[in-house]
């Protein structure tokens, strides 16, 4: 049992230190020249389409670099691949003039007057004498000569400016930088948040309108007699109650309303939003000559919008869009009730700013309004309406 426990323990140390030196390998190739270098190409190579016609032959005549930073071997790895992107890429020459080869040796420039000691790390005997630079472009058709700096920075990883000179009048033709770990800039959600305004007539009819009254019952007894001593006939009329008496009016209503939606999107392609929605309601009969009922009511939604259209780049929208609002209603003032709505409905954007919606009414609970005086009024539980939208 001892054996079989310790071959166990030897078993799972083995796998972790495994485990460790995959991760290690990993780890070192993302942070290697080889795949920060792949990298730059990717950014590189598409560049190299706006490099100028009238360049087609080249030669890298300087690399600017840090001996700290990197050893020999590394900056010509590096310039070999930069040569490679520039020939298959930009289809240009790459010449090598052994005059432009820099090299990591002091030399010593003089004439019959002046002696100069020169640093040459990194840089070429042409670099520092300026006539001998364009003497040589001249003897090999160099185009532009390409100037490399190269860094190590983090988090960035490796950054490489490319510089394209002309060497008659050192103009500057062609520069780019690429990093081989550019930041991520994810996109933020709040830069689709719109805010609607809707002006709204809908109809909502109602179901049975009951106006309370009261009606007082009466008796009536009629005496007549004849003959001798009889008198002359009696009539007595008396109340024995009260009773309440419901009329039953059915009357068609109109919805005025004022909607203001505060919206988010839910993707970053801005095809679906989530919402708030607080508004304003004014209910009107139609008939007014039979029955006057008029009710001011004060919305609180919940909104979802879902685009089911393809989005149109003139107005930056999608060009229909299927929403749903559920919303509480409450009536202001000296009335009594309230009521949930469901209302699904399309939206048709038809410019930046403006549109149409049309829409249906669900009653899903509360559907009874009272007033002061006891009247009372239950609405149809569906409806329809239309929306003018203002979107900004």
């Amino acid at each position: 049992m001892k054996k079989l426990f310790n071959l166990l323990i030897v078993f799972i140390l083995g796998a972790l230190t495994d485990s460790y030196y995959v991760a290690a390998q990993i780890f070192s190739y993302e942070q290697g020249d080889p795949y920060m270098i792949e990298k730059i190409q990717e950014q590189l190579n598409p560049n190299l389409a706006d490099f100028p016609a009238t360049v087609r032959r080249i030669a890298i005549y300087k690399i600017n670099y840090s001996a700290l930073r990197f050893t020999n071997e590394e900056v010509e790895y590096i310039r070999a691949e930069i040569e490679y992107s520039m020939r298959n890429y930009a289809g240009l020459t790459v010449l090598s003039p052994p005059e432009l080869e820099p090299n990591d040796k002091l030399k010593i420039v003089g004439n019959d007057s002046t002696l100069q000691i020169l640093n040459m790390q990194g840089r070429s005997l042409a670099d520092v004498s300026p006539e001998m630079l364009e003497e040589i472009a001249y003897k090999y058709g160099v185009q532009g000569l390409v100037e490399l700096s190269l860094q190590r920075r983090e988090p960035e990883g490796l950054v490489i400016s490319i510089r394209v000179m002309n060497p008659q009048s050192r103009e500057v033709i062609w520069s780019n930088s690429f990093i081989s770990n550019p930041p991520i800039v994810l996109p933020t959600l709040n830069q689709g948040t719109q805010k609607l305004v809707t002006f709204g007539i809908s109809n909502k009819a109602s179901d049975s309108w009951y106006r309370n009254k009261y009606a007082t019952s009466t008796t009536s007894n009629d005496t007549t007699g004849t003959g001798t001593g009889a008198g002359a006939g009696a009539d007595s009329t008396a109340n024995a109650f009260s009773h309440q008496a419901d009329t039953l009016l059915r009357q068609a209503l109109t919805d005025f309303s004022i909607t203001f939606t505060y919206r988010q999107p839910l993707d970053l392609e801005n095809s679906s939003y989530i919402g708030f929605s607080a508004g304003y309601h004014i209910v009107r009969s139609q008939d007014r000559e039979q029955t006057l009922f008029d009710i001011s009511l004060f919305e609180l939604g919940l909104i979802y919008y879902q685009a089911i259209s393809e989005k149109v780049a003139d107005i930056d929208e999608y060009r229909v869009v299927f929403y749903s609002k559920l919303n509480t209603q409450f009536p202001l003032g000296n009335k009594e009730g309230e009521m949930f709505v469901l209302e699904p409905g399309l939206q048709f954007n038809l410019s930046k700013n403006i549109g149409l919606s049309v829409f249906g009414n669900l009653m899903l609970a509360g559907e009874t309004i009272k007033l002061a005086n006891k009247d009372r009024l239950t609405y149809k539980q569906t409806g329809f309406g239309f929306h003018a939208v203002i979107r900004f």
